[in-house]
Order: C-alpha cells, then sequence, then structure tokens
C-alpha cells in the first residue's frame, strides 16, 4: 500500500511540475509575442527580427539583407496609406517537444488601418524554442502551408496542425458629411 501511495504522489508531483512548466513556458511566450508585435506597430524592425526563427533569417540572406527587405516592404505598404495598428496573439496549442526544441501554434491578430477602412486578419504562428522555453521564435504561416514549414524546418513536428487560412474582415470607413 505505501508503495501505491508513493508512486501515486511521484505521479502527481510530475504531473504538477509539467502542468507548471507548461504555464511557465506560455507565459514567456505570449510575453515574448506581444514583444514582438509591439516592435512591428512602433516600425522597429531590428527589434521585431529578433524574434524571427533564425531559418527565416538564413533564407533572407542574413539579417542585414532581411532587415533591409523589411524597411523596404513596409516603406511601399506605408506608401499605400497601410499601417498596422495592432498585433495580438492567442492562446497557443499545445507544446511539443522534438528533440531539444518546444514547438506549437498560435493565433495572430493583425489590425491595420487603410485609406478605406480596417482591416483585421488572423493567421497562424509557429512558436518555437531551443532553450527549454526561455526564448521564442516565431514563423507567420501566412501564406504557406505545412509542407513549405517543413522545407523552413525540417525538424516541425507531424503535430504541429496549421489552420486553412481565414479571410480577413473589413470595415469600411463611415463617411460624414
Amino acid at each position: 500500500m505505501k508503495t501505491k501511495l508513493l508512486f501515486l504522489s511521484l505521479f502527481f508531483t510530475f504531473f504538477l511540475s509539467q502542468a507548471q512548466n507548461n504555464d511557465l513556458y506560455i507565459k514567456i511566450m505570449l510575453e515574448q509575442a506581444n514583444e514582438m508585435g509591439k516592435k512591428f506597430v512602433e516600425r522597429d524592425y531590428a527589434g521585431f527580427l529578433k524574434y524571427a526563427h533564425p531559418a527565416t533569417i538564413k533564407a533572407m540572406r542574413g539579417e542585414k539583407e532581411a532587415l533591409k527587405k523589411m524597411n523596404e516592404q513596409m516603406m511601399e505598404i506605408a506608401k499605400e496609406g497601410i499601417i498596422v495598428t495592432d498585433v495580438n496573439f492567442g492562446t497557443p496549442t499545445k507544446i511539443i517537444t522534438v528533440d531539444s526544441e518546444l514547438q506549437c501554434t498560435l493565433p495572430q491578430i493583425l489590425t491595420m488601418d487603410l485609406p478605406e477602412g480596417k482591416l483585421t486578419a488572423t493567421t497562424t504562428v509557429i512558436a518555437i524554442s531551443k532553450d527549454n522555453g526561455k526564448n521564442w521564435y516565431f514563423l507567420d504561416t501566412a501564406n504557406y502551408n505545412f509542407q513549405d514549414m517543413r522545407m523552413l524546418l525540417p525538424n516541425l513536428s507531424d503535430q504541429i496542425v496549421i489552420p486553412e487560412r481565414t479571410e480577413p474582415s473589413f470595415e469600411p470607413n463611415t463617411k460624414t458629411e
């Protein structure tokens, strides 16, 4: 009987510590995701890119080139009167451990002001930590499916689900005369 109680005690202690770790991972992940979103809204693209997964930076031919491309693209968007006003993140999916990485997805809600009104789009972001949840990298899957992401991230778990992209919502400006 004592052996069973000891086993149950150890099992629940392990289970609770895992749940606490998961809560801590999520807390840190969301803090960092929100900081990344804030950097984007503030147009601090160098700060924003610190949260980009190294594979993304490599695919863009390094940090300097990534920053240059990002600045150019965002200037073009601004010329069209499009301004990103808010970036928020929803509840992450279950965190999966693959080798020494933590992986999950979370919804990203992006709000933009356009000359004609306001556009709100929800996309899925992959979150990856290579240091047991201390630091997180993020990849927006907006125009990509799982196979595309797997080419960029060969270690991406088969358990990661990238939902179909939903249509953004649009609120036209109201005319007051």
